[in-house]
């Protein structure tokens, strides 16, 4: 399912009998002790004459987290299949596994030619309704996404313009079923969950286009076109501009490539925003990385092209905060460049110079991402003063090594901060796990010959990146995430599809919209003068 597809897609709330539902498919909750919400149990045995009991009683469906077991309803409820859907232990439930539950439930209807369903989990009793709502859509629609942009034949007849018999019908309709009590949770909780979505898809897309096509220019074109739709400022800086303005890292790690480079800003102020200073989001925006001059090896290459999930993760952020309307200011960076080999490429020794006056030494030309960002940070913090800086990023092959494709590595030089971002995550399923920045690593990006050199050996090389993106922030509370092992998927998940994901997009919209709520980033309230 492509984005506009996706925004074709009904999504309701309903409090009337589920079992009446006459979607495709009807979704039914089961804990791992064999329970349903409600009476479901008693009444799915009167109407199927006791079989739900004895598949549950024979050990057939245990009711573990993510099983799920389509059963036909041969004409006896109005929906085509009872879809039995493992929650497992009551205590152990959390929004995550009903977004995987989904998702498996979404893909499994998918390959039944399923274009509707409807899910009765919010009667399970299993969070926060609002939560669980959105965990309910996000899980069933981004499970559903597809990249077939490049597909010759997308279940049409090449030559005709028909469709076949045999083409998938689009999936149109997803009904949640609350009781009165929390129905307005449950809308919001879509509400929440279609701004994340869309924000997502366009992610995904971004990173899944092949490099030749999701160039700078192109990504600076999307944004644009997003920005406009919503009201956020829209401005990008071509390299022209870049040397005029002195971002020497990002123009030595652009002047290999004949693809122009871009530095896109984008800033959401809603008239009411709480906050008196911005947050600066900045995301790297590498739309191609051959490693450059220390050329990468032949293998896995092409999926560099994901090299800018960063900055599509603040892109889809943005877009997500204005369509919520959540009311804090925020500006987001994104520097956009590819990373070649060529004549005019960076070599392994040269020295630049970045915005704030600091110079490098490029020991690696392959750790370009930490150049751009140097720019991009030192010239957010000069030209917003922001309250808090937050940064994404594919930046270090370690932080998989370290974490695998489950953990988002998370240093900065704020505690507060990063513990709530850590909470953020592991509420959203995006989850991360805070690494140390000791002296010592400080000591390894010393350089000979300048201020500051972009590696610092094998040990700990995430820890070391970061250690480099301090020496341009200033002073500012920031936060770093690096998303390299979590950014894409090499075989599909329960709604991940193989490639790009769009991660970072649903913590970046929580904690923002957490951040709206905090008393330290608010406006001082204005005190009537009085007369003296």
């Amino acid at each position: 399912m492509d984005r506009e597809k996706m925004e074709k897609v009904e999504v309701s709330v309903k409090t009337t009998d589920p079992l009446g539902s006459s979607a495709e498919g009807l979704v039914v909750g089961v804990w791992d002790d064999g329970r349903m919400a409600q009476d479901f149990r008693k009444r799915l045995d009167a109407v199927l004459s006791g079989e739900v009991s004895r598949i549950i009683d024979n050990g057939e469906f245990k009711g573990a987290s993510g099983d799920v077991l389509f059963l036909p309803t041969m004409g006896k409820l109005p929906t085509r299949y009872l879809i039995l859907s493992g929650l497992g232990a009551k205590n152990k439930t959390s929004p995550e596994s009903i977004r995987k539950l989904t998702g498996t439930v979404a893909k499994m209807a998918r390959s039944r030619n399923l274009a509707s369903l409807a899910s009765t989990l919010l009667l399970n009793d299993a969070g926060d309704p609002e939560n669980v709502s959105e965990a309910i859509v996000e899980g069933a629609l981004l499970a559903l996404y597809r990249f077939d942009h490049y597909k010759s034949d997308d279940g049409e007849k090449k030559g005709k313009g028909k469709k076949s018999s045999s083409a998938a019908k689009d999936f149109s309709s997803l009904t949640l079923y609350a009781s009165r009590e929390t129905e307005k949770k449950a809308k919001n909780g879509i509400e929440w969950a279609r701004a994340i979505v869309r924000g997502t898809y366009l992610a995904r897309d971004l990173g899944n286009h092949p490099a030749n096509v999701a160039t700078p220019t192109m990504i600076a074109q999307n944004a644009s076109s997003e920005a406009k739709k919503r009201g956020i400022r829209f401005v990008s800086y071509d390299r022209e501009k870049l040397e005029e303005m002195g971002l020497g890292a990002l123009v030595g790690v652009a002047k290999g490539s004949m693809e122009p480079a871009r530095l896109i800003q984008l800033e959401y102020r809603p008239a009411k925003a709480v906050n008196a200073k911005p947050v600066l989001l900045v995301g790297k925006t590498l739309t191609f990385d051959s490693g450059g001059i220390s050329l990468k090896p032949a293998e896995k290459m092409e999926t560099m092209k994901g090299d800018m999930s960063g900055g599509a993760a603040v892109l889809g952020t943005m877009m997500s905060i204005a369509d919520l309307k959540i009311p804090l200011w925020v500006v987001g960076l994104m520097p956009a460049t590819e990373n070649m080999p060529s004549g005019t490429a960076n070599k392994p020794g040269d020295v630049l110079r970045a915005f704030n006056g600091k110079t490098i030494e490029v020991i690696n030309t392959d750790a370009e991402g930490r150049l751009i960002l140097a720019d991009a940070l030192s010239w957010g913090v000069k030209n917003f003063d922001p309250a808090l800086v937050i940064d994404l990023a594919t930046l270090t092959g370690a932080v998989t090594v370290a974490l695998g494709a489950h953990a988002i590595g998370v240093l900065g030089n704020d505690q507060k901060r990063m513990k709530e971002v850590l909470e953020t995550g592991e509420k959203v399923g995006e989850r991360g796990w805070q690494l140390p920045m000791f002296e010592e690593y400080f000591e390894q990006i010393k350089s000979p010959i300048a201020d500051v050199q972009n590696v610092g050996g094998r040990g700990g090389g995430t820890i070391t990146a970061a250690a480099f993106l301090s020496h341009f922030v200033d002073d500012k509370p920031w936060v770093h995430l690096d998303i390299a092992g979590t950014a894409w998927v090499e075989s599909d998940e329960p709604y991940k599809p193989k490639g790009n994901v769009g991660i970072g997009i649903r913590l970046l919209t929580h904690y923002l919209d957490r951040l709206a709520q905090d008393k330290d980033l608010r406006k001082p309230e204005k005190r009537p003068s009085g007369k003296k």
